[in-house]
C-alpha cells in the first residue's frame, strides 16, 4: 500500500503501530477477516467499488493502530436537594480515528467549574411521558440477538431470516409477525413448546462447538441430540390435530377481509395458481365474488386498515423487488372499476346504478345473466330484457378489448410509463376496440398511443397474421393444413384464392386436390371464383413435362408453378414478357423453353 493514495497512512500506522493488532469480541471460523491483498486505484475500480476497498482498506490499518485517548469529567449538582449530574469528554489522541474516518468523534465540552461554585438556575422542563413498549426487531437487531441467544452462525442467520420471511412468518421493514407467524408459535408454544424455547436450538450449536473443540465425541453429541429431537417428534405427533386445527383457525383470519355485503358471511381472500379473488365463504348459495389483479402483479394480502363505508379491510399486493400495490378498499376499487363499463349500456343512468348498488349488482356480467322478472323487481322497473341484451353487448366489447390486451402484452415489451394497459385505453379511445380494428389501424395510431415505429410495424404484422389466420379458420381449412399453408408463406385467405394451385401443393406437401377443396372453401367465404381443378396425377406428369424441357431443373419447375405453368400445354400458352416479372426468370430463357416444346 506504501507509495500509493494511502502512503501517508501507512506510514502514520508504521510509526505508531500497537504490538498486536485488535480482534473482535467474537471468533469465526466462516472465513479469514477481509483484508487488502494490494494496492488498488479509484480509476481501475470505479466510484462504488473504490469505497468498498477504502472501507476495507482503513479498517484493516484502523486495527494496526494505537487506541484513542479520551478526558472525561463528571460534576454533580444538588438542586433543591434533587441530585443531577453531566458528564463531559474531550479527545486527546485520535489514535486509530487518524486512518479511519467513518466514526465520529463527538465531544462534549463542560464549562470550566469550580467545587462548591453556584450556578444560576435558567429554566425548568416539567415532561410527562409514557412508557414505550420496545421497539420492534430490523434485521441487524434480530441478527444481534440471535448472536446473543447462540442461535446460528453468521453465515447462516442471514439465511434463517430469508426463510422467515419468504414463508410469510414475518414481514416489514422493522419486521413483524404476521398472522401465520403467530399462529404456527402460538400453535407450538401450547403443545410443543421446546421448539419455541432457543434454549434447544443453542444447545445444539454448543454441542456442535464442543465437537469442534475436541471436548466431546462426536458420537455422544449425535446420541444425545438424537435422543432430544425425538422427545421432540414424538410430542409434535401426539398433538398433531390439534397443532394444525388451531393453525388453520388463526390463519384463516389473515385472509378475511369482512362481512360479505350480499349475506354476511365472510369475505375471504382466494388463491388459486396464479389467479386470485375475494370470494363469499357462504359458496355456493352466496356467489359474490371480487376480482383481483392476478399474482404476477404480487400476492393479495389483507391490511390493518378498514373501509369506513363498506366495513372491509383494505387489499394490498406484495411481490419481491417492488412496491406493495395497495388497491385499498376491495368493494371500492370493485365498484369504481366497474362503473365504466356499466356506462356502456345505453339506457344506465346514475339512478339505475345506484338501484343496482343497493342489491349488490356492481357489473355487467351480474345484469347480464340475472332473470328479466328478478331484475325488474329489483330495479323497480316495467321492462328489463333491453337491460340484458345492453349488458351482453357490453361484455362482448369488454371481452374485445381484454383480448386485445392480452395480444398487446405477448407482442409489445413492458416499459416503465408505458403499461399494456395505458397502450390499450389510448387506443380504444382512438376507436381500435379490438385485434381486427387494430390489424386495419395506420401507424400514427399505434404512435400516439406510445408505441415507437418498429414496435408499430411488428404489432400490426402480427395483428394482420393473426386475423389473416382466424378469417381462413373460419372459411372452413383444417388447423393442421393451415400450420402447413403459413408455414409456406401463405399469409392471408387472398394468397390462398390468387396462388396457383400446384404452387401451394409444393410449398405446403398437401396434395393439390386437397388444396383445391380449401381453396374452393376461401373464395365461397370470399364470394370469389374458385380455380379449375388439378389432380396429383396430371401435376405429377406436367412435372415431368417441364423437366424433360432442356435448361429446367426442380428449382426451375417451382417457379413456373408460381405463374401456374405445371405442364408442357401450359407453359406453350403463357406469355413471357407478362411472368418474368412474377417469377424472375428472364424473357429471352422462357422463349426458349418455350420453344423446346412440340
Amino acid at each position: 500500500l506504501k507509495g500509493g493514495v494511502f502512503d501517508a497512512d501507512v506510514a502514520w500506522v508504521q510509526k505508531n503501530r500497537r504490538p498486536v493488532p485488535t480482534r473482535g469480541k467474537k471468533e469465526s471460523t466462516d472465513h479469514p477477516p477481509i483484508h487488502p491483498t494490494g494496492a488498488a486505484t479509484r480509476e481501475a475500480l470505479g466510484q462504488d467499488r473504490w469505497k468498498v476497498y477504502e472501507l476495507v482498506v482503513r479498517r484493516f490499518l484502523a486495527t494496526l493502530s494505537p487506541d484513542a485517548t479520551w478526558a472525561t469529567i463528571r460534576c454533580t449538582f444538588d438542586a433543591s436537594g434533587e441530585p443531577y449530574a453531566a458528564t463531559g469528554s474531550r479527545l486527546l489522541s485520535a489514535g486509530w480515528r487518524q486512518v479511519y474516518p467513518y466514526s465520529e468523534a463527538k465531544e462534549k465540552i463542560l464549562p470550566v467549574l469550580t467545587a462548591g461554585e453556584h450556578l444560576p438556575l435558567k429554566d425548568v422542563n416539567l415532561e410527562e411521558k409514557q412508557t414505550q413498549p420496545p421497539p420492534r426487531y430490523s434485521q441487524s437487531r434480530l441478527i444481534q440477538v440471535m448472536e446473543e441467544l447462540g442461535l446460528g452462525t453468521k453465515s447462516t442467520r442471514h439465511e434463517v431470516i430469508g426463510k422467515l420471511i419468504s414463508r410469510r412468518y414475518v414481514e416489514g421493514n422493522p419486521l413483524r409477525p404476521t398472522l401465520v407467524g403467530r399462529a404456527v408459535t402460538d400453535a407450538l408454544d401450547n403443545h410443543a413448546s421446546t421448539i419455541t424455547d432457543p434454549e434447544m436450538t443453542r444447545t445444539l450449536e454448543e454441542h456442535m462447538q464442543l465437537i469442534k473443540q475436541s471436548e466431546r465425541s462426536r458420537e455422544d453429541i449425535v446420541t444425545e441430540s438424537r435422543e432430544m429431537l425425538h422427545r421432540v417428534f414424538d410430542n409434535l405427533e401426539a398433538h398433531e390435530e390439534e397443532i394444525g386445527e388451531e393453525i388453520m383457525e388463526q390463519t384463516a383470519e389473515e385472509h378475511t377481509v369482512g362481512p360479505c355485503p350480499v349475506c354476511g358471511h365472510d369475505l375471504r381472500i382466494r388463491h388459486i395458481g396464479v389467479s386470485q379473488f375475494i370470494g363469499c365463504t357462504g359458496y355456493p348459495e352466496c356467489r359474490f365474488n371480487i376480482s383481483l389483479p392476478g399474482s404476477t402483479w404480487g400476492r393479495a394480502i389483507r391490511l390493518d386498515e378498514t373501509c369506513e363505508k363498506h366495513g372491509l379491510s383494505h387489499v394490498s399486493l406484495i411481490r419481491k423487488g417492488t412496491r406493495p400495490w395497495v388497491i385499498g378498499c376491495p368493494l371500492c376499487s370493485h365498484i369504481e372499476s366497474n362503473t365504466e363499463a356499466l356506462r356502456m349500456m345505453p339506457s344506465m343512468t346514475d339512478d339505475l346504478i345506484q338501484r343496482l348498488h343497493a342489491h349488490h349488482i356492481y357489473t355487467v356480467s351480474e345484469i347480464a345473466n340475472k332473470e328479466p322478472a328478478e331484475l325488474k323487481k329489483a330495479l323497480e322497473i316495467k321492462e328489463a330484457d333491453h337491460l340484458i341484451r345492453e349488458a351482453a353487448d357490453a361484455l362482448e366489447i369488454l371481452r374485445h378489448r381484454s383480448e386485445l390486451k392480452k395480444f398487446i402484452r405477448k407482442v409489445v415489451p413492458p416499459r416503465r410509463g408505458r403499461s399494456h394497459a395505458k397502450i390499450t385505453r389510448s387506443l380504444v379511445e382512438q376507436g381500435i376496440g379490438d385485434i381486427h380494428a387494430l390489424s386495419q389501424a395506420a401507424p400514427a395510431v399505434l404512435k400516439k398511443a406510445g408505441i415507437g415505429d418498429a414496435g408499430a410495424t411488428e404489432l400490426l404484422d402480427a395483428a394482420r397474421a393473426l386475423c389473416n389466420e382466424r378469417a381462413l379458420r373460419d372459411a372452413g381449412v383444417p388447423a393442421v393444413s393451415l400450420k402447413k399453408y403459413i408455414a409456406g408463406g401463405v399469409a392471408s385467405p387472398d394468397d390462398l384464392c390468387y396462388l396457383p394451385i400446384p404452387y401451394l401443393s409444393i410449398k405446403t406437401g398437401i396434395n393439390p386436390e386437397t388444396v383445391h377443396k380449401h381453396v374452393d372453401l376461401v373464395c365461397s367465404y370470399l364470394g370469389r371464383p374458385t380455380p379449375e381443378k388439378i389432380t396429383r396425377t396430371a401435376l405429377e406428369r406436367g412435372r415431368k413435362e417441364l423437366l424433360a424441357i432442356p435448361g429446367i431443373g426442380e428449382a426451375t419447375v417451382q417457379k413456373l408453378y408460381l405463374a401456374g405453368i405445371y405442364d408442357a400445354a401450359t407453359l406453350r400458352e403463357a406469355d413471357p414478357k407478362k411472368i418474368s416479372p412474377i417469377i424472375g426468370i428472364a424473357e429471352a430463357r422462357l422463349h426458349d423453353y418455350i420453344g423446346h416444346v412440340k
